[in-house]
């Protein structure tokens, strides 16, 4: 199962690179739509599978919980000070020395949501006389929806920086292995029985990035019809994996 998620994760980075050479996806419209699709799919998942989660999988007073969660809030927007927002599908064509900043704190961004995917949230169960069921396919496939617009517009922007074209696949390759390694790094021992922290930090990011891509408005202050129906096919999407995920279990 674990194979499994890094092959994921890195597909779903690939998808983005595969998505500029085959289809219209990087056109600036057609990327407004998906990233509003998956902004609005990690809000709903957020707040109708993960929230829920975290809460009943620990007897923590659940201020520490939500502490965490403001802490992964505030975590994006450091990281955001750097990456300039592209993790929310903001294409910057660099005018000058590429800003390997912006690559630094895209990688840690990518870094940090996967480490709940490697912990095992059962480690801790002697600590409470429940085991709440865990079901990180949902984690997953957040993640991977939210990661092929930032892949598309990285990619895009390491094309238009002038570096050459091995500079821009060993860049790219190395956002493409960073959730990989969060994942990695969620097995080590002594993360072992903090999924919960860990989730709550992934959650106050996920709660930054969806609302951020959420409020963007048109001009006007509007959102049109398409972004409308893009926001609400993502939320429906993630209404109905978490039914089908909870009808499995």
């Amino acid at each position: 199962m674990f194979g499994l998620q890094i092959l994921i994760l890195i597909v779903s980075v690939v998808a983005g690179a595969a998505a500029i050479a085959f289809s219209r996806l990087g056109e600036a419209r057609n990327l407004k739509l998906l990233t509003a699709f998956s902004g609005a799919y990690l809000i709903g998942l957020t707040c109708l599978h993960l929230m829920p989660e975290v809460f009943a999988s620990t007897k923590e007073p659940h201020w520490q919980i939500g502490a965490f969660i403001l802490a992964g809030f505030f975590v994006q927007i450091i990281l955001e000070n750097f990456s300039r927002g592209l993790e929310h599908g903001h294409s910057h064509p660099p005018h000058g020395p590429l800003p390997y900043s912006m690559l630094m704190g895209l990688c840690i961004h990518a870094f940090l949501e996967a480490t709940p995917l490697g912990v095992d949230p059962h480690a801790h169960a002697h600590a409470h006389d429940h085991v709440h069921e865990h079901n990180p396919s949902l984690l997953l496939a957040a993640i991977a929806i939210h990661k092929f617009p930032v892949a598309i517009v990285l990619l895009a922007m390491l094309q238009q920086s002038g570096i050459t074209k091995s500079r821009v696949w060993i860049l790219f390759g190395i956002f493409a292995v960073m959730a990989p390694l969060g994942a990695l790094a969620g097995n080590l021992p002594f993360l072992a029985g903090r999924h919960h922290w860990l989730l709550a930090i992934v959650i106050g990011i996920f709660m930054h990035v969806s609302t951020t891509i959420l409020f963007e408005s048109e001009e006007g202050h509007r959102v049109n019809r398409q972004k409308g129906i893009a926001i609400a096919l993502g939320a429906i999407l993630a209404a109905g994996t978490v039914a089908f995920s909870t009808h499995q279990h």
